[in-house]
């Protein structure tokens, strides 16, 4: 029996490992795929940005539970989970949604007593020093449609998700549908659907991904004065520029110059801010640069910082996935999730809607994922401190450091405000050199803004160093279209 104790801890000692091997690796894996679904998604917009990987991979997660054959290994690919099964997916997202939902509960009494002295709401302080970030997930099907219980239970096991039955062509189910999105995500999200649906729609599965923090360094208000932000070289837009005088961490990247943002009293959730280098245009966000910037070095800075908003949005995720190689998953005559059903079904639609306010006091966002399942579908479709200045296009990113996760990343390229052209001040122009093009005529896109004062060898941008995302750009009083 003493022979055996020693084994039985051993092994627990080694499982033990194993498991946080799996959970290091997994979160790698999302690390990486934030940023590719991130561009793929950038890579389609014009339009200012925020989008939540996190919300999509839950989905993903949640949906490759009912996947099998080539339709599962290229939802794991996509998400970068090839070699780990369904139950350690799932076990991994349970520990990150609880990593990223935990609050302290043992603090009531010291917050209650701070408040009291302070004239505030006790509740109010409490969210201030503890951001709040609340994952939830929903399975919705039809009365008459039957799920596989190892499917359902999966979900409510390891997503905590909610399963209901409703009928998606009646207002009594629609509303029923549109409440739970608009409490999920504290009303940023007011509803999903305007009508009933088409009585086809058989299965729908959500994710939705809600965030409030006040900034730990926070900006006052009376600091606030217009400034500018720089649409490009000769344009920009008068804006309400928030102004933070402190110790910030920045960094410097390949591509950019950082700067990091804290939430609460603990600092576990922060956003970072990618401003490109003097001189050069805005380029592909990496994982590369925001590792780099993850390694800061702490300075005192005048930060200057946009107030923005960016309202709700919705981005259609069926080629962002394509792109990644997630085909089948599309395809009635090729897609396999035969482990939700004795029916076999294709994702119809894959879509996120989202929503971010940044301002003096902080940050709220809220983004939901959502997958549809139809029963048959059409396919054809001071001194001392140092200026750092938000006065141009940017990225931005939310993380949650005890989790080590990407909740949100987003692109800011124009805000609204007077604008101004000028003569003889010049934002700094990118030297073709560093693209490998040359002097010649602006591209500008369909709204009339300029997208490039280089030529481009090529329609595809080869040679170019960038690509110009697609769609159809006027240069020298020409219509081109970028595939």
């Amino acid at each position: 029996m003493n022979k055996i104790v020693p084994s039985i801890v051993f092994m627990a000692l080694s499982l033990n490992g194993m498991a946080q091997d799996a959970d290091a690796q997994l979160t790698t894996s999302y690390q990486h795929s934030a940023f590719a679904l991130f561009n793929a998604v950038a890579e389609r917009e014009t339009d200012n940005i925020c989008f939540s990987p996190l919300s999509v991979q839950m989905a993903l997660s949640m949906v490759q539970n009912g996947a099998a054959g080539n339709t599962l290994s290229q939802l794991q690919q996509a998400l970068g989970t090839t070699g780990f099964s369904n139950e350690e997916i799932g076990q991994f997202n349970s520990k990150l949604s609880k990593a990223l939902t935990e609050r302290p509960t043992d603090l009531m009494e010291v917050i209650e007593q701070e408040a009291e002295w302070a004239g505030m709401d006790p509740q109010e302080m409490y969210d201030g020093w503890y951001p709040k970030c609340e994952l939830a997930n929903a399975l919705w099907r039809r009365p008459d449609v039957h799920l596989y219980d190892t499917f359902v239970d999966a979900l409510r096991s390891y997503y905590d998700a909610g399963v209901d039955a409703v009928w998606f062509d009646t207002w009594e189910g629609i509303e029923k549908i549109n409440g739970w999105v608009n409490d999920k995500t504290h009303g940023l999200i007011p509803k999903l659907y305007d009508r009933p649906q088409s009585e086809g729609l058989a299965v729908v599965l959500m994710n939705a991904l809600y965030f409030k923090g006040s900034w730990s360094i926070p900006f006052m208000p009376e600091n606030t004065e217009k400034g500018k932000f720089w649409l490009d070289e000769e344009t920009y837009a008068n804006v309400d520029m928030m102004l933070a005088r402190d110790r910030f961490n920045c960094a410097i990247t390949p591509s950019f110059q950082t700067i990091t943002l804290y939430y609460g009293v603990e600092g576990n959730y922060s956003m970072t801010l990618f401003v490109p280098l003097e001189g050069t245009t805005l380029p592909p966000l990496t994982f590369e640069d925001w590792t780099a910037a993850m390694k800061p070095t702490n300075m005192h800075i005048n930060l200057y910082m946009p107030r923005f908003e960016i309202d709700q949005k919705k981005y259609d995720l069926i080629e962002v996935l394509k792109g990644l190689g997630v085909t089948d998953a599309f395809d009635i005559r090729r897609a396999d999730f035969t482990k939700m059903s004795e029916v076999n079904r294709a994702i119809d639609k894959i879509y996120q809607l989202s929503k971010i306010i940044v301002n003096e006091e902080g940050t709220e966002a809220a983004a939901l994922t959502v997958i549809e399942m139809p029963d048959g579908m059409d396919m054809t479709r001071p001194e001392d401190y140092q200026d750092f200045k938000v006065d141009r296009p940017f990225y931005f990113t939310i993380q949650s450091r005890k989790a080590n996760t990407i909740l949100f990343a987003g692109r800011v390229t124009h805000l609204e405000g007077t604008i101004e052209h000028v003569t003889g001040i010049k934002r700094p122009t990118p030297d073709p050199s560093l693209y490998g093009g040359e002097k010649a005529g602006a591209w500008y896109d369909m709204s009339g803004r300029k997208v490039i004062g280089l030529s481009l060898p090529s329609l595809t941008g080869e040679g170019l160093g960038v690509r110009l995302p697609r769609g159809i750009y006027i240069r020298d009083g020409k219509k081109v279209v970028v595939r």
